[in-house]
């Protein structure tokens, strides 16, 4: 296990290189990759300008100081003044034209240049835009190609600047070392770009499996459970307007009618709400509410259609609870949990709604003495996978409400969560943020 103030230091150096690359809400990952190669270049002609001054090459030294300070700029302009193409032309031309030059004074082909020219087309194919790839290409090519048949014609005028034969090796070995660090530091951001963008399509193929399976079943429940209820009501009415039926039957229909029309409103209200969510991409306007006030109106409702079916509802709730919450997405949430504990709760059982502080987050409860909810529907509960169901009143459900309380939830911040025993009832946990007044 890593200590703790190991772990504070990696993290703060973390966070040190996300500020000097500039931080992924404002820059690219190709200006990210630009920015760090930006600062390894100067790192290492850093280290370049005072290795080859007390190597004996003071020529050298001043050529790579100057390059220092246009690298310098280049960052500069990358960084805080997000001219990224310019940067790009200005620090990789430099580099070409500053290799190219100590080519000339570093022992030509004898000396680590054209090395160094082989590292720097590697940077400068990360860094460049796909568009200009042939043009650095052939730059490259024909500046190293250049330089030897330029040497090859006029050996003369390249200059032996070594002092003895360690001065060679050294140069060399450190060239060497700065090609592989800096190989490394390459292919480490192409393999991390590369794995970001895989990671990024499978998220976003993953959505739009969601979303197509989503709203196949939306169509799908508008369909078949939306028909279904309009079908039944407009036979019912033409039962009506042909008087043929009994005072009894009357009743009778009138109460399926009466089912067959709540349960449509309530389907109505859910699929609307969904709509809403989809085009606000699951966002919701916050602020802060009292859960007394919130609940009040979706309690005195619901108490009146647990009446119905002789069902007690008891509600309580602090009322000192204030909640950072979307008024809308709270009161769906509570009203579907109620009313699926009336659907599923028979006759003279109890429901119980506790609504109390619990850390920093409100912990509502909504406790019922219902059916329960059997173990190989649990999984797919909150889930538009769930299927449609059938009350003790034989009231019709489609599996929505729930996918929905858990969206808007979620959309708030908070978590639900149930626990249920066949035949023993079912508990829904809403957990949701306090405000910070509370």
């Amino acid at each position: 296990m890593i200590p703790e103030s190991i772990t504070h230091i990696l993290n703060g150096l973390k966070r040190l290189v996300y500020l000097l690359i500039g931080p992924s809400e404002h820059f690219k990952l190709e200006n990210q990759v630009f920015n760090a190669i930006c600062l390894l270049a100067i790192l290492i002609i850093g280290y370049d300008v005072p290795f080859n001054y007390y190597n004996g090459m003071e020529t050298i030294a001043a050529l790579f100081a100057g390059v220092l300070l246009a690298l310098i700029f280049s960052y500069y302009l990358s960084r805080f003044k997000k001219k990224f193409r310019y940067s790009i032309i200005l620090s990789s031309l430099l580099v070409l034209l500053a290799l190219g030059s100590i080519y000339f004074l570093n022992n030509g082909i004898k000396g680590p240049s054209l090395l160094s020219l082989s590292i720097a087309f590697f940077m400068i194919m990360i860094i460049s835009p796909r568009n200009q790839y042939w043009f650095w290409s052939i730059l490259c090519l024909t500046t190293g190609l250049g330089l030897l048949f330029f040497e090859y014609k006029n050996p003369g005028l390249i200059q032996d600047t070594y002092k003895d034969r360690a001065a060679v090796f050294a140069d060399i070995a450190s060239s060497y070392i700065i090609t592989i660090v800096v190989t490394f530091m390459g292919l480490f951001y192409l393999k991390t770009a590369y794995y970001k963008e895989k990671q990024d399509a499978e998220a976003k193929t993953a959505a739009l499996e969601r979303m197509n399976y989503e709203k196949t079943k939306f169509f799908s429940i508008i369909a078949h459970d939306l028909r279904a209820p309009l079908a039944s009501i407009q036979s019912y009415m033409e039962l009506f307007r042909m008087d043929i039926l009994t005072k009894e039957e009357k009743e009778m229909m009138d109460k399926k009618l009466s089912n067959a029309i709540c349960g449509t409103q309530e389907m109505l209200d859910n699929m609307l709400s969904w709509s809403r969510a989809e085009l606000n991409e699951g966002k919701a306007l916050m602020g802060v509410n009292k859960l007394y006030e919130a609940l009040d109106s979706v309690i005195m409702i619901q108490k009146a259609a647990s009446k119905e079916k002789q069902i007690t509802l008891t509600a309580e709730i602090d009322p000192s609870l204030e909640l950072f919450s979307n008024v809308h997405m709270l009161q769906l949430i509570v009203r579907n949990i109620i009313g699926n504990a009336i659907k599923f709760t028979p006759s003279d059982g109890l429901i119980e709604l506790n609504a109390s502080r619990y850390g920093k987050d409100c912990l509502i409860a909504i406790r019922d003495t219902g059916n329960g909810i059997p173990e190989e529907n649990k999984s797919e509960i909150f889930t538009l996978k769930a299927q449609s169901t059938f009350g003790t009143a034989n009231e019709k459900g489609i599996g929505l409400g729930l996918f929905l309380c858990k969206e808007y939830t979620l959309a708030q911040g908070g978590k639900i969560w149930f626990e249920s025993q066949k035949g023993e009832g079912t508990v829904f946990y809403v957990s949701l943020p306090l405000s910070m007044n509370t």
